[in-house]
Formats: structure tokens, C-alpha cells, sequence
């Protein structure tokens, strides 16, 4: 099954070796905005740890090995946010409906998150697991 990880998913898998290797053996599908989310995550030190911009350039450029990257143009952007706007998406909710709108572009058929609760009503028809 075509899954699409979010960032914290993708972080997720750099602190749990069974995600790691379901990472690697599966492999997912994701924005590159989330290559930006998981350094961010990383050097910002919200894990209780800090990690060096050296250390984790490295960590995310090892998982990129096993990703395949989809992107939303300007006008499919728009639209996602017309959805956004339909369905009441508001503040951070509304990065999650683009992810969500990726996953579709990509034919993902599960979303990987460790937020389940904000995907639930923007998954469009998509499983939402915390594992791959």
C-alpha cells in the first residue's frame, strides 16, 4: 500500500528503529517541505535533545534515500486552500490538508502520522496510521 509520512512520522522513524526499517523496506512518499519540518525538529531541540545542523543535514539526507518526493503547484495549492476554507481548516491545520493533498496527488492510500486527530477530518478517504 502506497503510504505518504508526514514529518513526524518521519522523525518518528529516526527515534524507532521498526519505523526506520519500515521506512526503508516500504518506502513512502512525501512533500519536501517535511526534509525542512524534521531538520527543523532536529536542531530545535523539542525532542530534549539538540542535534548539530551537521548531524541532522545527515539524518535527512539518509532518509530522503527512501523517499519519493510529490509537490503541489501554485494552482493546486489554491485549491487545496478553497478547501481548506470549505471545511473550516484554520491556523496549522491547514499544513496538514496540504499533506493530505500530496498524499492524494501520489496515490497514497494511508497517511503516516504520529497526529492522527488532525488528519481524521481532512483524510479525504485515507487511512491515518502512526505506523507504516
Amino acid at each position: 500500500m502506497k503510504a505518504y509520512w508526514d514529518s513526524s512520522a518521519l522523525v518518528e522513524a529516526l527515534q524507532n528503529p521498526k519505523s526506520r526499517q519500515a521506512l526503508a523496506r516500504q518506502g513512502g512518499r512525501t512533500r519536501t517541505h517535511s526534509l525542512s519540518e524534521v531538520f527543523s525538529t532536529l536542531t530545535g531541540g523539542r525532542l530534549g535533545l539538540r542535534s548539530s545542523a551537521e548531524d541532522a543535514l545527515r539524518l535527512v539526507e539518509d532518509l530522503a534515500q527512501d523517499l519519493e518526493f510529490v509537490e503541489l503547484d501554485a494552482a493546486q495549492t489554491f485549491r487545496a486552500l478553497g478547501k481548506a476554507k470549505r471545511l473550516g481548516v484554520r491556523g496549522g491545520l491547514v499544513h496538514d490538508l496540504l499533506h493530505a493533498e500530496a498524499a492524494l496527488l501520489a496515490g497514497a492510500k494511508k497517511i503516516v502520522t504520529l497526529n492522527i486527530e488532525d488528519f481524521r477530518a481532512i483524510r479525504q478517504g485515507m487511512v491515518v496510521s502512526t505506523t507504516g
